[in-house]
Parts: C-alpha cells; structure tokens; sequence
C-alpha cells in the first residue's frame, strides 16, 4: 500500500517504486486469486460471488461519485461512463484496481464449470500487456495474476505453508537477489522491470516470513498497521489532493523527496480516520469499504 501511494505523489516516480510498483500489483491479483480459489469451486460459489460484488460495487460506487461531487459534479454526455470507467479511465483513476478485480471475479465465475478454459486464458493473458498503457480496460497481464493465483490454490493447497516454512537462508537468498537486481536496475543498468518481477514477488511473501522468525511481536504489529488498507487505497488521493492544494500557499514547489517522505504520514492519517469511523461511526464503512 505503501507502493501504491507513493507512485501516486506528484512529481517524479521514485526510482526504487519503478521497479516495486508492478510486482506488488501482481501480488494482490495473484493472492486474490490463491485465496478466491476455494469459494469460486463451492458449492456456495454463486452466493460467495453475489456477497463478493457486493462488498466491491458498495464502495466503489461511493468514492467514485465522490469524487465527481467534489469536482463539480460536471454534466456532459458519457458522464456515467466516465465516473465509473466504462470503456475509459476511472475518474477517480485509481478506482481501476476496485473495477479490474471486480471484473476478474466475475470472469472466474463465468468460467466456473470449465476450468480448462478459465486456466488456458489466463495463462494466455499473463503475456499481454495492458492495451495502448491506457487504463480505459483491465490489463490483460493482471487477470493472468488473478487466475495463476487460482490454479496454485488448486494444484498446491498448501503452498503458502510450504513457502513460510522454507529455510531462513532461503529467504534470505531471494530477497538479496531482488535487491540486487533492483539497485542495478536503479543504476542504470540494461534491465527492464519485467524482467524480474517474480523475483521481486517471491521477496515481498519471503519479507513477511522473515518478520514472523525474527519477531512475531512486531509481524503483529505490522499486520495491525495493515488493518484498514483497503481504505487507504480508496481515500489516499483525497489527502493527496489537500497536499497539493496546500502546496500552493508555499512560494516554490515542494522538492519530490518531501513527496516520498509524506507517503508514510498518509498512510498513518488515512488509517488514523479509518480507526475512527470504526470506532464511531462503523455503519460509514459498510459503504467505504463494503463492510471490511
């Protein structure tokens, strides 16, 4: 979440977020896809689906006609279209996420008794890159995530206990590769993002498994400052958007290391106004955030 925010400052892309920022989508598409896997093959699967969109469709509708109110709520034919990202961008753009995995599930479902034909496309869409770099449809590579993640909770259960349980060093080795990798290409270096994009995946699951050896105290805690992130994605481009407006009562533009220093502060405000919400107003976010 971390990544996500940062890549959304302005200014500059931070030269290790380039190399970040596409393995920790594939993370998520590829874990909401491992862990929708055992209720899409249910018997409930057509009512874990329902409740599924639902808990999406909820707040998704929300910030995006927030944000269309809070720009003026303009008028113009295709408005509808472009509120919600139907054939173009998301007005609120990073709502492409919500739209994407909503979609994903539902192409899952559809495909429910024909698993051959779900995997095969999958598998053929992990290769395509998102059409004309334009948000307007799902990129093609993320639903091959989404269903990679399906197939390994349908062919290795048990995976993520045999990942946690491999030897420390093992970890270890997988994490100083990614990191190497990334310094080079940082530097310079004839390296694409793509490249090693999987390697940097296995570093971000192998990061947690080390957090839990050395201290499950601080995994703990680590996991509760994780609480609330589906929020934060949601509500970060508001406080961005109040950042940049105060930015402009300052004579000069604020250098984009200030930018990339802010990024845990708005984290830690969007959580602090998530765990308020929770704690006085819970019903405001079953229509944030579905419920969750």
């Amino acid at each position: 979440m971390l990544i996500v925010v940062m890549q959304h400052t302005p200014g500059e892309v931070c030269p290790l977020n380039h190399w970040f920022i596409g393995a920790a989508l594939a993370s998520f598409f590829l874990m909401s896809g491992y862990f929708s896997a055992r209720h899409l093959w249910s018997a409930e699967a057509s009512r874990w689906v329902r409740r599924r969109l639902r808990c999406l469709l909820i707040p998704y509708a929300f910030w995006c006609v927030l944000y269309w109110t809070l720009s003026g709520a303009p008028l113009r034919a295709g408005v509808v279209c472009e509120i919600f990202g139907l054939g173009t961008c998301p007005m609120l753009t990073p709502m492409w996420f919500v739209r994407d995995l909503i979609l994903f599930t539902l192409i899952s479902w559809l495909f429910i008794h024909c698993r051959m034909a779900l995997c095969g496309l999958g598998l053929f869409c992990l290769f395509l890159p998102r059409w004309m770099h334009s948000m307007a449809w799902p990129a093609p590579y993320l639903f091959g995530d989404f269903v990679l993640g399906i197939m390994l909770a349908q062919v290795a259960p048990g995976f993520l206990k045999f990942w946690e349980h491999l030897p420390l060093s093992v970890h270890g080795a997988v994490i100083l590769a990614g990191a190497g990798l990334v310094c080079m290409g940082s530097a310079k270096a004839q390296l694409v993002p793509s490249s090693f994009s999987g390697l940097i995946v296995a570093g971000i699951f192998s990061l947690g498994v080390i957090a839990q050896r050395m201290s499950s105290v601080w995994a703990a805690r680590l996991a509760e400052w994780a609480e609330g992130s589906f929020f934060v994605y949601c509500s970060h481009i508001f406080v961005l958007i109040a950042l940049i407006g105060a930015e402009t009562l300052f004579p000069e533009a604020w250098p984009v290391w200030v930018w990339w220093g802010l990024t845990p502060g708005i984290y830690a405000l969007c959580r602090g106004m998530y765990l308020l919400l929770r704690q006085f107003c819970p019903i405001a976010l079953v229509v944030m955030t579905g419920g969750r």
